[in-house]
């Protein structure tokens, strides 16, 4: 589960409403209800419902229909229904519309992804990368795990990676050995992953103690041969496909025999097409 702070919650309000809302305030909405309902426009995989239910809980709308993010909905299926002061139903209209528009179209292409691989090896995670727009971590990583994927790395302080530009400092894939027993020394409990780019680079890095290698833009089937030259020298590396890894190669990829798929990918997924009606009660 991805928390969200009350905080959180007040700046996604307060984003769009820094000084109130003019409009509903000259329109003189006083003493008027209305009712707001959210309508799936195609088949998608809806998200952040929940925090749009905040956002509405906050300015004293009764929520009277939810479904919870994760779940797969045809077209013209509700998925969020509230009702009250009119003025507060208008405030938060378009800045918890567009939250659940965003994030489901991440959900949405990541349980694309999650299908296409399970279709030829149940057994292959689907991982997302940090590589999420800007200020947007928690929604983009809780519509990651609403449609089935994992995080790689939720950022630079959870796990051990380095890359070939980390390398460029400590001597390069030659001095990798070196690297990777000093590392091991202060951090017992953590796996240490290093990218390659090249089946010589994944053998330097399965020789070197890792236990992960990260190969970046290896063509599917250059990828069978790498894992199988990396397991010959260490039996049990994990070896990883990333780079490059999107809707059309990941069952590929799965079926190379990649341990892991890891893509930013559906980040970067059309927002879903959401109805809101908004009826006068």
């Amino acid at each position: 589960m991805i928390y969200f702070t009350e905080n959180d919650i007040d700046r996604l309000i307060e984003d769009d409403v820094p000084m109130g809302d003019m409009t509903s305030n000259l329109l003189a909405f006083e003493g008027q209800r209305g009712r707001i309902t959210l309508l799936a426009r195609h088949d998608m995989v809806v998200c952040c419902t929940e925090e749009a239910e905040r956002m509405y809980l906050k300015n004293r709308l009764e929520v009277t229909y939810i479904v919870p993010s994760g779940t797969a909905l045809k077209l013209g299926e509700k998925m969020l229904e509230a009702e009250g002061d009119a003025r507060m139903l208008h405030l938060v209209w378009r800045s918890g519309l567009s939250m659940i528009e965003f994030a489901s179209g991440i959900a949405t292409r990541t349980r694309q992804l999650v299908e296409a691989v399970r279709a030829v090896a149940d057994d292959v995670p689907v991982a997302g990368t940090r590589k999420h727009p800007p200020y947007l971590k928690k929604i983009a990583l809780k519509a990651l795990l609403a449609g089935g994927g994992e995080p790689h790395r939720t950022g630079l302080s959870d796990t051990i990676l380095i890359f070939r530009e980390h390398l460029l400092f400590t001597g390069g894939y030659d001095k990798l050995y070196e690297v990777v027993a000093s590392i091991k020394k202060r951090q017992k409990e953590r796996k240490i992953v290093v990218e390659a780019h090249t089946i010589e680079e994944s053998k330097k890095v399965a020789a070197s103690g890792a236990h992960v290698v990260q190969m970046d833009k290896l063509s599917p089937s250059d990828f069978t041969r790498c894992k199988t030259e990396c397991r010959e020298i260490c039996s049990d590396i994990t070896v990883i496909a990333a780079g490059g890894v999107n809707g059309s190669n990941a069952a590929e990829y799965a079926k190379a025999g990649a341990d892991v798929l890891v893509t930013s990918w559906m980040y970067f997924a059309p927002p879903a097409d959401i109805k809101a009606l908004i009826e006068k009660v």
